[in-house]
């Protein structure tokens, strides 16, 4: 499975000679959004792609985690289909990370397998969702139950588009992109912090420095690790066991992806420390970082259905709790933790 190659810059939407090199044999394209991000960004893309000499066949999801689902991406693959694409042509995802996942997800069943770009529109699908080419949707109200490894040929990350988010969609984004720095470069966690403020704020080039650096390490996990079987790409879900349990438990749409994984990697700082020997000081320190972002707090949740969604989770295995933790800032590890201490760090936090 080849690597995506990214392409990051303020217009990079609009370089579609560029970025569709090699995409679409036949010179036909499936452009897959939604209402609000075409209103925005959807004319300008179709426009560059037709002036690339791409034929578009333009498609719209639906709104929210409504895009993740079987009935959505049926939908989707029927009319491209019934417009006559075939194996030859390729797909564009324009959108945030429900509109990547599900039209990836498509891009990856339709004929068997079609290229596709991805082009992800918010922050938290820049740093993490728009990449690597994990494809997939929701089932019986649990995140990505169903999907497909399906690498796009490109990944557009533009932060011309970020600046339209609303704050808390910014904030979403960054859980993951502090994620990047406390994992795996720590260097990277020390300039997030000292320009929280700008990044907070959208400011593009502050943005454009975390997208980089962020989307670069997944592109190089991901390259080690395309199938998340021999261990490194695991890394990658620091935060998650226990995001993706609450995101479940609390609703989805409830939490936002990228709140729930702040939510989850406060819980792994608190469990490092006695479950992988992190300093408590450096703890401590990180967890007063996340918490001062202005992430909502779950509703009440309860703790068996908390922990049957945690079960469920890829890491698990023999139905015992596995949680990437950290020794140390940059060095992190995958280990067994316990259903009472996943509990007491949950309680602890809300």
């Amino acid at each position: 499975m080849s690597e995506e190659t990214l392409f990051v810059g303020p217009g990079a939407r609009l370089k579609a000679r560029a970025w569709t090199r090699g995409l679409s044999p036949s010179g036909r394209v499936a452009l897959v959004s939604e209402p609000d991000v075409w209103r925005r960004w959807g004319k300008g893309v179709e426009r560059a792609l037709s002036f690339a000499g791409l034929a578009v066949y333009r498609h719209l999801l639906p709104s929210g985690e409504a895009a993740k689902s079987w009935p959505a991406v049926a939908e989707l693959m029927d009319g491209m289909l019934a417009a006559g694409l075939g194996r030859d042509a390729g797909l564009v995802a324009l959108g945030g990370g429900t509109v990547t996942d599900a039209a990836g997800f498509a891009a990856a069943l339709y004929l068997r397998g079609i290229p596709w770009v991805s082009m992800p529109t918010s922050l938290l699908g820049q740093l993490d969702s728009g990449l690597g080419g994990k494809t997939g949707i929701n089932l019986a109200g649990d995140k990505n139950l169903a999907g497909a490894f399906h690498r796009p040929r490109a990944v557009v990350c533009d932060p011309e588009v970020l600046a339209s988010l609303p704050p808390r969609e910014r904030v979403s984004g960054l859980g993951e992109g502090l994620k990047y720095g406390l994992v795996f470069e720590p260097a990277l966690w020390r300039w997030s912090v000292e320009n929280l403020d700008a990044l907070r704020a959208g400011e593009p080039r502050a943005l454009a420095r975390l997208v980089a650096r962020g989307a670069d390490w997944k592109r190089r996990i991901v390259a080690r690790d395309p199938h998340e079987t021999k261990g490194p790409r695991e890394l990658l879900n620091f935060g998650h066991t226990l995001g993706h349990a609450l995101e479940s438990a609390a609703g989805l749409g409830t939490l936002r992806h990228g709140e729930a994984v702040i939510w989850g990697m406060r819980a792994a700082l608190r469990l490092s420390v006695g479950g992988a020997g992190l300093s408590p000081s450096f703890a401590l320190e990180a967890d007063r970082v996340l918490a001062g972002l202005p992430v909502p707090l779950p509703r009440r949740v309860e703790p068996a259905r908390l922990l049957a969604s945690a079960r469920r989770d890829k890491k698990a295995r023999a139905g015992v709790l596995r949680f990437v933790l950290l020794r140390a800032p940059g060095r992190p590890v995958v280990r067994p933790v316990a259903e009472d201490a996943v509990l007491r760090a949950v309680a602890e936090m809300l």
